[in-house]
């Protein structure tokens, strides 16, 4: 249809024939910024969309997308889009491309994409071949008083000659954008025949053009940006601009306009084969990868409006470890590298929170209680995303899996090798971000119901992080319950101290109110009880072969266990451990959970006591469940249903951090 609808038109029009007999003898060339190709057209007729006046998304002139102004050989081609919404889709006479075609709602009316994204939808599914694109009003749009959307061919558009992997890092989606107020963004949408489903980008815009175009002198460039240039399609409409723009000078004007976009990338499991399914137009069917799939080092990435993954192991030795089939939005990465396929989720910052937050408790929890978990999930999120962006860029090694630093212990009688200090951190990973368990943040995508709170408490807070005397954002951790009293970060990871990580006394955590920590435990973690106050107890043989199994640590018998270090909540950092042929240290705080229990021990604040009696019997009496550095997860739900905003529950729990938008 709309090959036949634009040879005819331009068999009745010939000035426009001209224009797109001259397009197909212009200049081009083609400029490289990070290995993605942007193609330079030398399109003179273009001055009159580059060049045209508009201040805040307004003109001042008729609309020449009405009938009424249009040249009396322009043909139209009505479109009705299963909303009902009434097109007529016409050919343009000022082409960027071979065949440039403007859809423009037979209505005169704003521009404007609210309501709009199914008609786009339906456009980009019904025209295959075509590239779908929308300017906002202050983002482009030479007709920013007429809605409309453009198109050109696929083939002709250079993203789509970009890896997927540079899409995926671009913020391409096959999820359809919710947008409501789309002056400032410029909108793009395909179908992909390999994805089997339409294709979205979108870009948010900081300014309308760059400071180079109302420069003067040779200082000048005439280029104002929309969602082509972004693709890669660039018109010059001078020929000094064609000959002066290099990759350095064009990255600078995309980058005044574009607002970076903050993906994530969170590593959800580590296989030697990965099974999952993609729910899109065209496929629903399970797919396996294996290794044989895969060269070391290489990677797939796959588009789908959602994508199911079986078997995700959650819990990762803890004592509700399992497994479950999960399901996410995003883009599914899989690599392969050091003889695993790894499986990692890339998607948006605040998607990504609107999951953490239902992962890590209830959707329906108190208001105050989300607002809260949002800003300290963001804050800590981005923090390990700016320390493994600075690894990356100091060429930095980054360690994987245990770490073993040079600490200062009490030393009597210990030889060095029976010191056995080590902590797990963010910078264990080196393919992603963060992982999607515990060792990070649970992330469990759309497996738990994302309600309409949680999203309104990320968009209430969107941006919000908590910063430091110095303006960093905070390093925020969290743990479920501290006990009575929070804890420092030294005494589980790195011998480093930050003001706003002091302990903190909580009365807060000390709660058997069912309906207050069904918010903050899932049902898995419900099946866990007397948190706050807890005891195990060991035969002497029973510590010993535990100890033996879990560390690898030949000592003999157990004979006693003491604390060498304590923090301020009474959790152990150095714990002695006398065996009948073998003494030796162990640290930290989760090292010693690791070593003396089947999962974790709930903390490692507890007290140990020893009967004589036969058999000796090692008994721990604890208090807390997890790290207590940091927020207090059940602490901060009692606080919540007490009525205490979100702002002071984060004062009480982070001393002298305070709350800002980025």
């Amino acid at each position: 249809m709309i090959q036949k609808f634009f040879e005819q038109q331009l068999a009745e029009w010939p000035l426009c024939r001209q224009r797109y007999d001259d397009l197909s003898h212009s200049m081009r060339r083609s400029l490289y910024i990070y290995n993605k190709e942007y193609e330079l057209v030398f399109n003179p007729a273009r001055a009159v969309s580059a060049t045209a006046r508009v201040e805040g998304g307004k003109v001042d002139r008729p609309c020449f997308l009405c009938p009424a102004a249009r040249p009396a050989e322009q043909r139209k081609a009505v479109i009705t889009a299963p909303s009902g919404h009434r097109y007529e889709m016409l050919v343009n006479p000022f082409p960027i491309a071979s065949c440039h075609l403007t859809v423009v709602s037979a209505e005169h009316e704003r521009q404007s994409f609210a309501g709009r994204a199914d008609d786009m939808q339906y456009l980009a599914g019904e025209y295959r071949d075509m590239f779908f694109f929308f300017n906002g009003a202050c983002s482009g749009a030479s007709a920013p008083d007429h809605l409309h959307f453009q198109a050109v061919p696929q083939s002709e558009v250079p993203m789509l000659g970009w890896s997927r992997e540079a899409w995926a890092e671009s913020g391409v989606t096959a999820l359809q954008p919710e947008i409501t107020d789309s002056d400032w963004k410029n909108i793009v949408a395909w179908w992909d025949d390999a994805s089997g489903c339409v294709l979205w980008r979108v870009i948010d815009r900081k300014a309308h053009r760059p400071s180079q175009y109302f420069a003067s002198g040779d200082e000048q460039l005439l280029i104002s940006p929309a969602s082509l240039e972004f693709c890669g399609l660039i018109p010059v409409v001078r020929d000094t601009d064609f000959q002066k723009l290099t990759p350095a000078l064009l990255a600078d004007i995309l980058g005044q306009l574009e607002c970076p976009v903050r993906l994530v990338h969170v590593g959800i499991m580590d296989e030697e084969t990965i099974s999952f399914s993609l729910s899109t137009d065209t496929d629903s069917g399970s797919r396996t990868l294996t290794l044989a799939d895969l060269g070391e080092g290489e990677s797939r990435c796959f588009f789908a409006p959602r994508f199911t993954l079986r078997g995700v192991m959650i819990g990762k030795s803890f004592h509700w470890q399992q497994r479950e089939d999960q399901t996410f939005t995003g883009v599914l990465k899989i690599l392969r590298k050091n003889r695993m396929l790894h499986a990692v989720n890339i998607l948006p910052v605040e998607d990504y929170l609107k999951s953490v937050i239902s992962s890590e408790m209830a959707a329906t929890s108190s208001f105050n209680l989300l607002k809260t978990h949002a800003v300290i999930s963001r804050s800590w999120l981005l923090r390990q995303m700016q320390a493994r962006a600075s690894r990356e860029e100091d060429g930095a090694q980054t360690k994987s899996g245990l770490q073993t630093p040079a600490v200062s212990v009490p030393m009597a009688g210990v030889a060095p090798e029976d010191i056995c200090v080590r902590w797990w951190d963010h910078d264990d990973h080196d393919l992603y971000d963060v992982c999607a368990d515990d060792h990070c943040q649970r992330y469990q995508g759309i497996t738990r119901i994302v309600s309409p709170l949680v999203a309104r408490a990320i968009e209430e807070t969107r941006g919000e992080v908590l910063v430091d005397e110095n303006g960093a954002v905070c390093d925020a951790r969290f743990s479920k319950c501290c006990g009575g009293m929070s804890e420092t970060f030294d005494t589980c990871w790195q011998d480093e101290d930050y003001s706003y990580l002091q302990p903190v006394e909580d009365p807060w955590c000390d709660t058997h109110d069912e309906r207050v920590l069904r918010q903050v435990l899932n049902n898995y973690d419900q099946s866990t009880s007397d948190f706050h106050d807890w005891a195990v107890s060991y035969t002497r043989e029973e510590l010993t072969e535990l100890f033996e199994r879990k560390t690898g640590l030949h000592i003999g018998t157990v004979e006693d266990l003491i604390p060498l270090r304590r923090g301020a909540s009474g959790r152990i950092s150095f714990l002695k451990v006398i065996g009948s042929q073998r003494t030796v240290i162990l640290g930290k705080e989760l090292m010693i959970r690791k070593a003396l229990s089947e999962s974790h021990l709930y903390s490692s604040a507890f007290w140990v006591s020893r009967s004589e009696s036969r058999p000796v019997r090692f008994t721990l009496t604890g208090k807390g469940w997890g790290h207590g550095v940091g927020l207090c997860q059940i602490g901060a739900a009692c606080m919540a249903e007490a009525g205490k905003a979100y702002t002071e529950i984060l004062s009480f729990y982070f001393p002298g951090s305070k709350l800002q938008r980025l």
